[in-house]
């Protein structure tokens, strides 16, 4: 935002340099980005928080800036004579809307000229970004940028039946606005309408049919107060920013309404010909009274540290348009209307530091008290978040909303729709990570990161079985591109499936699992078919791994294989990290023995491993060559399985491998239909 330090200095006396000026408004919560001089004007450029919509304006600046320095703070002067003739019998308001719109501010001008507007009023305009148009125009910009309250002028002619009705849109109405774009309208927004049709989208344009033009002589001035709501979803949804969105959204004053018709109507004899009405148009249906808050002197002298005296207190207070009242213990605070950021005891003491000075307060050192409790598995979280880097992973965050389509395709369990979705593509809680990691890889893609290691750790959203909701925790993985480039020696590895199950077993060997089985079981199906997998111990899955599917990353027009993993951290975690067994050295050599089998077709390996089961002094079991064709029979392929067992105190003789190994094949045969190949 922009603002004139002559603008600021009708309403406070300034004897500082505007630099020192910038420093202590900074250092009140104010950021004043810079101080520049334009065409003999000092310009402050501030960056103001969307919680103090009251300094989007002159007047509110300088109210700060007296409350700093302690100087009175002059309110605009708004005198006019009225015409005799009273308003309400050219224009009637009606608000069929109170919960939206509580009220609504109309001043009626007869006999206006619409001309350009004098120098002082375009000079000040276009200093602070805003372009003259008409005297009429530029009075309602010329009231928003020294009041902070959003005006709009009508021709008043051109208002069916002059009335002015704020309602709730009808589902499929249009209407053109200002900028001369056909705006189709749903139920859910709020407009201002004649007796038939709308006119303006309520706190963020006008129409076009009813704009002051140079044939219009009647005009009707607009001062209103909307909810902050539903004025920023409209906005949203044309992506409309105006400036008066930009101050309904955030929370206007609903008591400078009045204010500020009454400000250009007074402005009005000097820019043009014409007469006001007699009265306000003064529609308001819904008072708003804030509660008084509560400030205890004990507690404003815990949180900051030091005594400030009552006296400073009340002023400051006072000065910021607080009133406060002196209490046993404290004061009791009635909270101004243009301060809705303002609620609770805690807000109040901020004022008072802010005002009072910061600098004031000296620096100490903090108690020390017990560390911090470490949160729930943090220390199995670092553990996996270190491995993850270690295995070349970049770490991403994704929005914890996904679009309901990418919910029902992706997730294992119902959405939770938001009530206040701010795009289609974010409209229920997330139940699978790979929407957000499919998008992610794409970014990278198209901006030439052709070799992508991406991980994230979040979370799902879900219903609880017996009510409540439950956040479970999940690591997904995903990898595209070379997992070694090529060099002058050899050709680049593609990243595959095998790449990725070696990454998700590195990073589950941390963990005290137990025996872990991968098959490719009951697999979900955005996965490939025949290039994914399941990682599961005797409690459950704990993992699935696999490549997309080719049809899924078509849609969103990635052209080489991505390969994702989802890590269920809830099946991980509470197993613990592996503790280090330390134990002595085998002095005997192992003792390896190789057996050729015929497996029947589907049987994967993981179901030969789990048929032989652990045995006496058997350390493991290995695949060393798969084959099919001939020799295998049909329906079966070739396994050529070896076999380790390690002596512990003496060596096995030949009888006692054979007859493990012969253990082996007849626990595979009588369990899978595994034959041994003779000859």
């Amino acid at each position: 935002m922009r603002a004139l330090l002559s603008w600021i200095e009708d309403f406070v006396e300034i004897t500082e340099s505007p630099e020192k000026v910038a420093e202590d408004l900074t250092l009140a919560g104010l950021a004043v980005d810079g101080v520049e001089t334009v065409d003999g004007e000092t310009l402050f450029e501030l960056d103001v928080t969307s919680n103090r919509p009251d300094a989007l304006n002159h007047y509110g600046l300088a109210r700060e800036i007296a409350a700093l320095y302690r100087r009175p703070l002059k309110t605009p002067q708004i005198e006019f004579p009225e015409d005799a003739r009273p308003a309400s019998d050219f224009a009637a308001i009606e608000i069929q809307a109170p919960q939206l719109c509580p009220r609504y501010v109309g001043r009626v001008l007869l006999g206006v000229e619409i001309k350009p507007s004098p120098d002082w009023i375009r000079t000040r305009l276009e200093l602070c970004g805003i372009r003259s148009i008409n005297n009429i125009a530029d009075l309602t910009n010329y009231v928003l940028l020294e009041l902070g309250h959003p005006t709009h002028a009508f021709d008043l002619d051109t208002l069916n039946e002059r009335r002015i009705v704020v309602r709730p849109a009808a589902k499929g109405e249009t209407m053109r606005t200002l900028d001369g774009v056909d705006r189709e309208l749903d139920s859910d927004q709020l407009v201002i309408a004649d007796a038939y049709r709308p006119v303006a989208l309520a706190g963020v344009m006008g129409g076009l049919e009813t704009e002051i033009s140079d044939k219009t002589t009647n005009v009707l001035i607009e001062a209103a107060w909307f909810e902050p709501g539903p004025i920023r979803k409209t906005s949203r949804r044309y992506t409309m920013h105006t400036e008066a969105s930009h101050r309904f959204e955030r929370g206007a004053d609903i008591e400078a309404a009045p204010w500020a018709a009454d400000r250009i109507a007074g402005l009005l004899g000097k820019l043009s010909p014409g007469v006001v009405l007699s009265g306000r148009l003064d529609a308001y249906p819904r008072k708003l009274d804030r509660p008084a808050a509560t400030l205890r002197r004990e507690r404003l002298n815990r949180l900051l540290g030091i005594e400030v005296p009552d006296a400073d207190v009340a002023d400051v207070l006072g000065r910021l348009g607080f009133e406060a009242s002196e209490t046993d213990g404290g004061w009791r605070v009635e909270l101004p209307s243009h301060r809705l950021d303002v609620e609770r005891e805690v807000d109040l003491i901020e004022e008072v530091a802010r005002i009072y000075g910061v600098a004031k307060i000296p620096p100490t050192l903090g108690l020390i008290g017990r560390p911090p409790e470490k949160a729930e598995h943090q220390t199995e979280d670092a553990a996996a978040r270190a491995a993850v880097r270690a295995l070349g992973y970049d770490e991403t965050i994704a929005y914890s909303f996904i679009a309901a389509k990418d919910a029902q395709r992706f997730g294992a369990f119902p959405a939770i729709e938001l009530r206040n979705a701010f795009s289609e593509n974010a409209a229920v809680m997330r139940t699978s990570t790979i929407p957000a990691m499919i998008a992610a890889a794409s970014h990278n893609l198209n901006r030439g990161e052709t070799d992508v290691r991406l991980a994230e750790f979040g979370r799902l959203y879900k219903r609880g079985d017996e009510g409540g909701f439950e956040e479970p925790r999940i690591l997904t993985l995903a990898g595209t591109g070379l997992s070694r480039a090529a060099s002058l020696f050899e050709k680049g590895k593609p990243f595959d499936l095998y790449d990725l199950k070696s990454d998700v077993m590195t990073l589950l060997a941390r963990f005290d699992l137990g025996p872990l089985t991968v098959d490719d079981l009951e697999l979900p199906g955005y996965y490939a078919e025949g290039r994914a997998a399941r990682v599961s111990n005797d409690q459950g899955v704990i993992a699935y791994l696999g490549e997309i599917d080719a049809g899924i990353l078509a849609e969103h027009k990635i052209k080489q294989p991505l390969l994702t993993a989802e890590v269920f951290l809830g099946a991980v975690y509470p197993a613990g990290i592996k503790r280090p067994q330390h134990r002595e050295l085998p002095k005997l050599a192992a003792v390896h023995r190789d057996f050729s089998l015929f497996v029947p077709e589907g049987i994967p390996f993981a179901a030969v491993r789990g048929a032989v089961g652990a045995k006496e002094s058997l350390q493991a079991v290995e695949p060393r060559e798969v084959f099919r064709g001939k020799p295998a029979p049909e329906g079966f392929y070739g396994l050529l399985l070896r076999a380790t067992w390690q002596p512990e105190s003496t060596s096995f003789t030949d009888d006692q491998i054979n007859g493990y190994g012969a253990e082996i094949v007849a626990d595979l045969e009588k369990k899978l239909g595994v034959r041994q190949r003779t000859g």
